[in-house]
């Protein structure tokens, strides 16, 4: 029997911003839904604020928030569109009203009808969208505006479909998994989606982190003139906001590329290892102005469109990120919220509520003409939003604003990251905050079947978007993108096994505590060290941060606990492990002397982090902490399988960030700093690692 189709015209509810803080709160999506209902945003101009994203705390140097809002409320909307102001583009050939890049979802990721709706309103709002990877939707395929894009994966690509959009998009990476490849759960690969990409049903579709054709600059030069010769369009390439992405935009202007697309840390997928989601890549206002300033010094800049992505919700956010150096943005998130995302973060499943992201054969169906309606609304909505911004500056087109730094002021922020920007500093202080440790259940699937957690949709970026606990987690983990291949894990073999001082051999840098036996027998089986059998290596010692171990210690446990610090003393442990490791190499005496960082940790992130700041061993407290209650009454043997499978998944995520930082082997990751970049100036200097984009 088959199901009814159920057509869906309505908002529910949003979910975001509950339980867990993220940057698509509450307020942000009921924001997106006034602007695609009424047409005006609500907001056009707003103060900046104390925290957030650099965007939010920034100001438009001459305007004032309340006067141009004023002013959108007495000229309204056909009173904003008679300013005469032009903030549209040229764009591959065609004349688009409004900067805006619908960014490349996939038929897969969405479920058809989203796809046909986005296509329809980019035609008649005088957008693009990108269509993704995946095979191009028949629909989809009849309207103009659109990008096709060129993957990794390759699913479903051949020579027609790269020639039915206004330009085709050689997708490097994404800000939702910079250095990984895409990846559409098997439940979703049915019907359609599955003839389209060519694959059997129900298998997953895991492209690869790199293109096996893409290992360098000359390589991407390659196939931009390949591509550019095969369909006669003008070519885009899409990549991660990481720390070499100027120079990555300098060898796809030089390679006579149409632009770059720079995705940043907190875009959207529709599925994405969480640990990648939260801790590699860096935003996209970052990224941005280090692009254009590089491009501007090489004079490559004019007739290059620089487009920037990554959780921008807003005409001001647009307008803002213009300011820095794009030419447009790149957004998907925000007009998902248009037509009823509630950002449940399901994405993944195929179970999408709202129609959105649920399998193709799914009943619940996206009605297309309430959603393209939506769709045009938000769209004009922005477009009026720039368009008074742009009148307010007194320009009548935006265009000339584009790079225009100076215009900017930015708040709550450190002489460094200014300086990274461009911008002038207004109002000194720490793009750093910090909340309370939250403890966070271990997931089932990790302790039951040793995998690691995948989630949909972004907006997370720690200490950024949401409150820091510590230091680390102003650290972003930097990517390999086309300057160095990245390393696929699941095809390719990354080595974790760490030889001590004194010849002791582990499978891995990950140091377990001595809870309960049945932790002790999962790590010993997986080979991995306890904290109970290094301190009976002949010279070990425990010290907390902010003590000196004696001399002639050769295995130096930090510890910050042993004063009762939970992750909360001062100087913090990761402080501690960096001078060290700085105070052992000065003494010529680092190779006699192993580092074990111990405390309140919490994921495989922390591992790497630690690890590239000098530990050689890392010990993970909390989550096993928290599984030892959960698991309490359980038969011994299944604690035990319990525990391996929770050791397993957090190597696999350890495996997963380094393969997405291009590196095979442990020695390369201990002590490489460079790996790191902080988005706050004072942590960058107590830990000794640079800033984003310096």
């Amino acid at each position: 029997m088959v199901a009814q189709v159920r057509l869906l015209a309505s908002y529910k509810p949003p979910v975001g911003g509950g339980r867990t803080p993220e940057f698509w709160s509450r307020d942000r999506i009921l924001a997106v839904r006034y602007a695609a209902t009424k047409g005006l945003e609500r907001t056009v101009v707003s103060m900046p604020r104390a925290r957030g994203r650099l965007l939010d705390r920034m100001g438009i140097r001459g305007l004032s928030p309340r006067e141009v809002n004023e002013l959108a409320r007495k000229l309204g909307p056909e009173g904003i569109d008679r300013l005469d102001v032009d903030v549209g583009l040229e764009f591959a050939g065609a004349r688009l009203r409004v900067p805006v890049y619908l960014g490349d979802m996939s038929f897969g990721a969405l479920s058809g009808n989203p796809n046909i709706a986005l296509a329809r309103a980019a035609d008649l709002a005088g957008a693009v969208v990108g269509v993704g990877e995946g095979g191009l939707h028949p629909e989809v395929g009849k309207h103009r505006n659109i990008v096709i894009q060129w993957a990794s994966g390759r699913f479903g690509v051949d020579r027609d479909m790269l020639r039915r959009g206004l330009a085709v998009n050689i997708k490097i990476g994404q800000g939702a998994k910079p250095g990984i490849g895409g990846h559409l759960p098997g439940k979703k690969v049915v019907g359609d989606i599955a003839r389209l990409r060519k694959l059997p049903p129900g298998s997953e579709a895991l492209s690869p982190a790199p293109h096996h054709d893409i290992y360098s600059i000359e390589d991407l030069a390659q196939r931009v003139k390949m591509l550019r010769e095969l369909t006669g369009r003008p070519v885009l390439v899409k990549t991660a906001a990481t720390n070499q992405v100027g120079f990555v935009a300098l060898g796809t202007a030089r390679a006579t590329a149409m632009g770059i697309i720079i995705d940043g840390a907190g875009a959207g997928t529709g599925a994405t290892p969480r640990i990648v989601r939260d801790h590699v890549g860096m935003p996209v206002d970052y990224a941005v102005p280090v692009a254009d300033r590089l491009l501007r010094e090489n004079g490559l800049r004019d007739g290059f469109l620089v487009i920037g992505g990554g959780m921008v919700s807003s005409g001001e956010d647009i307008a803002k990120l213009i300011l820095l150096g794009a030419n447009m943005a790149n957004i998907g998130t925000a007009a998902l919220l248009a037509v009823g995302c509630i950002m449940c973060h399901i994405c993944n499943t195929g179970n999408c509520p709202t129609a959105l992201t649920n399998r193709v054969d799914s009943p619940l169906k996206l009605d297309i003409d309430w959603a393209t309606a939506r769709l045009v609304t938000w769209l004009r909505a922005v477009e009026r939003s720039l368009k008074l911004i742009t009148y307010a500056l007194g320009e009548d087109s935006l265009q000339k604003l584009v790079g225009r730094r100076d215009l900017l002021e930015l708040h709550n922020a450190d002489e460094r990251v200014a300086k990274v920007l461009g911008v002038e500093l207004a109002e000194p202080g720490q793009v750093a905050w910090y909340g309370d440790p939250s403890e966070e259940p271990v997931p089932r699937e990790v302790y039951m079947e040793a995998k690691t957690p995948v989630l949909g949709m972004g907006g997370y970026v720690p200490g950024y978007t949401t409150p820091a606990e510590r230091p680390l987690d102003l650290l972003r983990i930097e990517a390999a993108q086309v300057t160095r291949p990245s390393v696929d894990p699941y095809r390719e073999e990354i080595d974790l096994r760490v030889r001590l001082p004194g010849g002791s051999v582990y499978e891995a840098p990950i140091a377990v505590p001595c809870l309960e036996e049945p932790l002790a027998e999962a790590a010993e089986a997986l080979g991995y060290p306890l904290e109970c059998r290094l301190m009976e290596h002949p010279h070990a010692v425990a010290v907390p941060p902010g003590a000196e171990p004696p001399a002639g210690a050769s295995l130096v446990i930090v510890d910050e606990e042993l004063r009762g610090g939970g992750g909360r003393s001062k100087p913090w442990l990761e402080e501690w492990v960096v001078r060290l490791d700085d105070e052992a190499w000065r003494r010529g005496v680092r190779e006699r002397v192993a580092i074990v960082a111990a405390g309140d940790l919490r994921s495989a992130a922390d591992v790497y982090k630690l690890l590239a700041l000098g530990a050689d061993l890392v010990s993970v407290r909390r989550p096993l902490r928290w599984l030892r209650r959960r698991l309490s009454g359980w038969p011994s043997e299944r604690r035990r399988e319990a525990y391996e499978n929770t050791l397993i998944a957090m190597t696999w995520e350890l495996k997963l960030l380094m393969g997405a930082g291009g590196l095979t082997s442990y020695q390369s990751l201990q002590g490489n700093r460079w790996l790191l970049r902080s988005l706050d100036g004072a942590v960058a200097e107590r830990l000794g690692v640079l800033v984003a984009g310096e």
